[in-house]
């Protein structure tokens, strides 16, 4: 265990607001985060080398090509602001994995517990504005309804599979009720692929035994309420959705978009933050406020080239082979294992998410990502060899 300068009572308090603020707040996010590295400057480096740094050497390898394309920029006065925009994204990287290693299992299990209530709560926050009129699309108060959508889908990812003795204890029941939530977060949030994801994820859950009989009958008469209420009084967000399953949203625009420019800027691309320049069929698009390109793997193309990409899948690999290897390593405790299993899951699931969105050029979802790579880092026993 590493050793801190400050009270784990600090440490968990800091850590636990950290994790409940993602579409709370991006002032606090930005606010607890800042503070969390804050503290990590005045640690000893003894300490500090105790980490686990392979998959920081990933996010630290993406950053340096990030950066490199941001002095390269065919438009440096946009690409710059990515210099403060991502900063939250690589100080947390480097300490969230410090503190959690702080802290002992039951703690750890603990602080996950309280990010899963927290994206319920915030879930419920978003179901209310989206029942009442107040949004489209269900969404926290500072974020988008994508970034809320897929801050709910990894929450959702890692309640699934979190220790069973959850689902076996006198809260299971609050439990089934938190998967609900998280669920119906989703659906209302209207992202065709992410409620897709959750679909999947529910079902591998299913198969994989992680409810008895008792409790799938509890959540099917949840889901059916839940059914009951739009079929009683339609929302004309989801009945738009319905009727249009197959539409587009302008992403065949963007592809088509894409291949134009394709071949231009191949090794370091355009730059960060270039969609408005760059884009060669504006005029074609719908939805005049696009900003992006609404597919991770395209964005950081066009935004870091094929060094950029390179380094991504770099970083994803390292993630997924580290997540893997827990799993199947005998020597990890049994209930960290099952934790890894739940990150697994949500990370598998944000990954999927790419095709029309994305969660690394996200501000809010890529600290997500830090948060659950995060947990890998705190359960990693000995360093990975790649």
């Amino acid at each position: 265990m590493v050793q801190s300068r400050f009270p784990e009572k600090l440490i968990f308090i800091l850590l636990s607001l950290f994790s409940v603020s993602f579409v709370l707040s991006l002032f606090l996010l930005q606010l607890f985060g800042g503070l969390i590295f804050i503290l990590w400057l005045f640690e000893k480096w003894e300490e500090k080398k105790k980490v686990p740094d392979i998959i920081l050497a990933g996010i630290l390898l993406f950053g340096s090509v990030r950066l490199i394309s941001i002095i390269f920029s065919e438009y440096p006065s946009l690409s710059y602001e990515s210099i403060y925009k991502e900063a939250l994204f690589y100080v947390t990287a480097i300490s969230i994995p410090f503190y959690l290693r702080t802290l002992d299992k039951n703690k750890l299990l603990m602080l996950i517990t309280i990010f899963i209530i927290g994206a319920a709560v915030m879930s419920l926050v978003g179901i209310f504005r989206f029942t009442i009129g107040d949004v489209e699309r269900a969404q926290g108060f500072t974020s988008s309804y994508s970034a809320f959508s897929s801050y709910i889908l990894a929450a959702l990812g890692v309640a699934l599979f979190f220790p069973v003795k959850h689902y076996n204890s006198k809260y299971s029941f609050y439990w089934l009720l938190i998967i609900f939530i998280l669920t119906a977060g989703i659906v209302t949030s209207l992202g065709r692929v992410n409620i897709a994801l959750a679909g999947l994820m529910l079902l591998s859950a299913f198969i994989l035994r992680r409810f008895n009989f008792k409790q799938i009958i509890v959540l099917i008469i949840l889901f059916a309420g839940f059914g009951s209420v739009y079929l009683l009084n339609p929302t004309r967000g989801i009945s738009e959705r319905v009727e249009n399953i197959s539409h587009y949203s302008d992403r065949d625009i963007i592809f088509k978009g894409a291949g134009k420019i394709l071949y231009q800027h191949p090794f370091l691309g355009f730059g960060p933050r270039t969609f408005k320049e760059i884009f060669p069929i504006f005029d074609e698009v719908a939805d005049k406020g696009i900003s992006g390109w609404h597919n991770d793997i395209l964005q950081i193309y066009f935004e870091s080239g094929l060094l950029g990409l390179i380094s991504f899948l770099v970083l994803l690999y390292i993630v997924f082979k580290v997540a893997i290897r827990q799993i199947r390593n005998k020597k990890t405790d049994a209930e960290l294992r099952e934790v890894s299993a739940s990150v697994l899951t949500a990370l598998t699931a944000l990954t999927l998410s790419i095709v029309t969105g994305g969660f690394i050029t996200s501000v809010v979802v890529s600290i997500v990502f830090i948060f659950l790579i995060s947990i890998l880092s705190r359960i990693e026993i000995e360093p990975l060899k790649v």
